[in-house]
Formats: C-alpha cells, structure tokens, sequence
C-alpha cells in the first residue's frame, strides 16, 4: 500500500536514520568485507544515504506526484554486491513506499547487509512493507521468480543484463536494467583552468574502486589544449600515485582480489595502441592516447583507469562519442555555447553536467542512462517504479 501519509513515511525515514547511525561500525565492516573499498568511500556513501533520508520528505514526496501515479505490483530486485548502503536503501524504499511488493535477490555478498537494514531492523515489519529477500541457487530458480513478477529491476554486470533480459523477454516482464558503465569528459575551455580541471578529473576518475558509473573514464582532450593538458595531467597523476591520498581511494585487498579484470583491461590497453601507459603501482592507470577506434575506448571497465585523447573538431568528436558503448553521462567544460549545444544535440547521452562537477547530481534524481546503460533517464524515484495515469472526465 503506498504510504501517502507524512507523519508515517517521516517516521520511516527516521527509523531508518537511527538504525543505520546505531550500527555504523557494525555495517561499516560488513560493507568493506563485501566491496574492499576505502574507510574513505564506505563513509562516503554512508553520508550519501543519511542526508538523502534526511532530505527526502522536501526532495522527492509532493502530494502531486503521489496522487497520479500507483505501484506496479509484484516486482523483482536483482541486486549487485557493490554500494550495498545505496542498493540496500534507496532504490528499495522508494519501491516499497509506492506499495509494491517487492521481492529482492541479492548477490551473495551483500545478502546479510539488506537483511541487516530491513529485517533486523524491525522497520519492514513495524511498517507492513511487502519485502521478501530471497536467494536463488541456481539459473532456474531465477528464471521462475521472474515468471511471478511484473517487473524486474536489475542492477550489474552487462553480461548479466543480456541474459535477464533475454528472460524477461521471452515471458513478457518489463524489464529496467541498471547496468555498471563509465562516463565521458570533454575539455574545452581556457589554458589557464587546466590545472584545476586535472585535479577534479582525476578525483572523478579515481573516487570509488566498486562503482564506475559515477566515474570518468576518459577525457577528450582539444588538440590546441592537448599537450599541455597531457603533461599537467602525467604530473599530478605521479604526484598523486606517490601520496597518502591514494590509500583513501583504493586499498590493496581490492586490487588484488580483481586480478583477472586487471588482466582483461591490460590486455584491450595493449590492444588500444596507446602512445604510453603510466603504472605506477598495479591501479590507478593512465593510459595516453589510445586508438579512438579501441574497444578500450568505447567499453566500461570496473576498475580505475583513466585515459586522454584529443579531437581536432566538434565533427570528429560526434564521431568518437556516438560509438561508444555506453551512454549514461557526458561532462562538458566549455565557454564556448555553439559547441555545447553542437554536441549535446547531437548525441544520446542521457545525462549532460557541464562546466561542474560530473558527480553532482541532484538528491531528487534516480540515476540511469538511455538503453543499455539503465532506466532510460533521470527521472523521480518513485517514477521508477510505479505506473503514471490520469482520470478523464
């Protein structure tokens, strides 16, 4: 039943504040024994959670929206290990307060931290939320959980997507992938930003080890602009490779435990021709000017990696950019209006951050991205998963 009322949903929201700040440390070591990432990032997403349940009553509920929209139903969550603080907390409670039934699959990794948050907690419970945790063995108990639902909501791999959707295809279910992949950078703007813009690009690369779809992954580069970039770039990477800083963003347990993706993305590096790969330690890697027309390029990578590589005109980059794999988002630095718009009306991306922060997305947005990336835009949560209608007269 979808939870119109203020005072009950507040109540909820607070509920699940409490919980999660009374067993930080508890759900803190749980989350860096599922995803081998940072005290850095695992807080990080911790404080993520916290102020988006303190902000949701103002950033997401209007009495607008809920009076036009109804749940779908029977839906099925099929959840990736990685970020279980978001995956466990946002996209459920949003399914849930619209009144759908939900049913989740974990990965089995994370299994025990959504129990943690919905079961231990007592809140599905106190609050009769139609959640059910589940945990399939095998290829065909999945396939039959998806025959029962309406919907199936998948967060994960590509090659994951493809097989679920196949499923989901051949018994008539709606299928919402949500599937891991790597934004784009184009600079374009003033020498003297360069600098700057380095150190942001490099935090927006190396931020998170488990999650790729809040990273940049390359950097188109104008040639004018090019070489000077490249060099100030090389410089601050090594700066950074050889701080304490790094040991924020990626830790040791994380690397080694990805040994054979780390092989993958060597192997297509090498394949890309690149003019120079800069290893200081086994992660981050920089790699300079790899073929534009590589599957390094135009693929997704789970790991930290960044490469350059210039453009010499707005119709060459249109070109570049439409072939890549993935379209979720595109951050654009740029003092130049006729070129963003050039670019932006000539592309698919479905999101366009431009001259800020490519991760500062707005608290009320889902994230997704236009086929194959996700959900097809960045719309209301609560849009995600319900059904829009109107009553005529």
């Amino acid at each position: 039943m979808l939870i119109k009322n203020k005072k009950k949903l507040t109540d909820l929201l607070n509920d699940l504040c409490s919980f999660i700040q009374k067993r930080k440390t508890e759900l803190f070591e749980l989350n860096k024994k599922i995803t081998l990432d940072t005290d850095y990032w695992v807080m990080d997403d911790y404080k993520t959670v916290l102020s988006y349940l303190k902000g949701y009553i103002k950033n997401h509920y209007s009495n607008n929206l809920v009076n036009r929209i109804k749940p779908k139903g029977k839906i099925l969550f099929i959840l990736s290990y990685n970020e279980p603080f978001i995956l466990s907390i946002i996209p459920l409670l949003n399914a849930l307060i619209i009144g759908n039934e939900v049913i989740v699959k974990p990965s089995r990794e994370s299994e025990s931290f959504i129990k943690m948050i919905w079961q231990d907690s007592g809140i599905a419970e106190k609050y009769k939320l139609n959640l059910k945790i589940v945990s399939p063995q095998n290829h065909n108990e999945t396939t039959e959980l998806i025959k029962i639902v309406c919907a199936v909501y998948f967060f994960g791999s590509y090659k994951g997507a493809q097989n679920i959707s196949k499923i989901c295809g051949e018994n008539y279910i709606e299928f919402y992938p949500e599937i891991e992949t790597a934004d784009s950078k184009i600079f374009n703007t003033k020498q003297s930003s360069i600098k700057d813009d380095v150190i942001l690009t490099l935090r927006e690369s190396f931020t998170h080890s488990g999650q790729t779809c809040q990273r940049i992954q390359g950097i188109f580069v104008e040639r004018n602009l090019y070489d000077e970039y490249t060099d100030v770039l090389k410089r601050e990477f090594v700066k950074l490779c050889q701080s304490n800083n790094l040991n924020k963003f990626i830790s040791n347990k994380y690397i080694s435990a990805r040994e054979a993706m780390i092989n993958i993305l060597l192997s297509d590096i090498d394949k890309s021709d690149e003019d120079e790969l800069i290893k200081i330690n086994n992660l981050p890697l920089l790699v300079i000017n790899p073929r534009q027309d590589s599957e390094f390029i135009k693929n997704a990578y789970f790991l930290p990696v960044l490469w350059i590589s210039p453009f010499n005109s707005k119709e060459e980059l249109i070109n570049i950019l439409n072939k890549r794999k993935f379209l979720l988002g595109l951050n654009i630095q740029s003092n130049n209006k006729d070129f963003i718009n050039y670019i932006v009306e000539n592309t698919k991306f479905t999101r366009y951050t431009i001259n800020t922060s490519h991760t500062n997305i707005r608290p009320q947005e889902g994230w997704g991205g236009s086929w194959p990336s996700g959900f097809s835009g960045y719309k209301n949560w609560l849009e995600h998963f319900s059904d829009p209608f109107k009553i005529i007269k």
